[in-house]
């Protein structure tokens, strides 16, 4: 082998490391940004639940970062799910290095809330005809959606908790309570509450319950 070729060669390799190096680095952060992904929207699946119980009682959270900051997001006129989703979406585009932390703060509304919450729950019932014109019973909103029976609610943390079971077909049950329909639907049925001494009150002839009603006394 001649110079010539020898210096060929050597370009040859040269060109070919670099092509591999590049082609390394290109699988390398294709690999890194995917996992940047598939851990935004896992955690995004996870904090949704806070975020929109947050929301829907009007209630503020508590953001901290992997760098110890902490501030708080006013819940009360603004949609905290945009920002969080932007925080998230920003994350995975690079622009945010870390993912935060949400937490709802308290606030004095909060038990009264979760004793309205634990009383509807109980007590309301929803019944009426499917689409096929068959008679569905009264049901308690646990038994329509597909939950586990009631159990009383005491703090906020546990509220949290309960929101992020699953039903029995796999849902959250924040978004299966985000509307209560007949039968675990979305269609509208007799909405009733139930007294402890069997007296009835008529909530809605026609409708269907949202989140945020579930919090309310009646």
């Amino acid at each position: 082998m001649n110079v010539v070729e020898k210096n060929k060669l050597k370009v040859i390799l040269v060109i070919t490391s670099i092509l591999t190096l590049v082609f390394i680095v290109i699988v390398g952060i294709e690999y890194l940004d995917e996992k940047r992904r598939d851990r935004a929207l896992k955690y995004y699946n996870e904090i949704s639940t806070t975020v929109i119980l947050a929301g829907t009682l009007g209630m503020d959270l508590e953001c901290s970062d992997n760098k110890g900051n902490t501030w708080v997001i006013n819940g009360s006129d603004i949609s905290l799910l945009d920002i969080v989703t932007k925080d998230i979406t920003d994350y995975i585009s690079g622009e945010k290095q870390s993912l935060y932390n949400y937490k709802i703060i308290k606030n004095e509304y909060i038990q009264k809330y979760i004793d309205n919450f634990n009383d509807n729950m109980k007590h309301i019932r929803i019944s009426g005809e499917n689409g096929a014109g068959i008679p569905i019973p009264p049901k308690t909103i646990s038994e329509g959606e597909g939950m586990e029976e009631f159990q009383e609610i005491k703090s906020l943390d546990e509220l949290t908790t309960y929101m992020h079971k699953l039903t029995k077909n796999g849902e959250y049950y924040l978004y299966a309570l985000y509307v209560v329909g007949l039968d675990g639907t979305g269609f509208s049925g007799r909405i009733t509450y139930e007294s402890d001494n069997g007296e009835e009150k008529i909530i809605d002839e026609y409708g269907v319950l949202y989140l945020g009603d579930l919090f309310k006394k009646y």
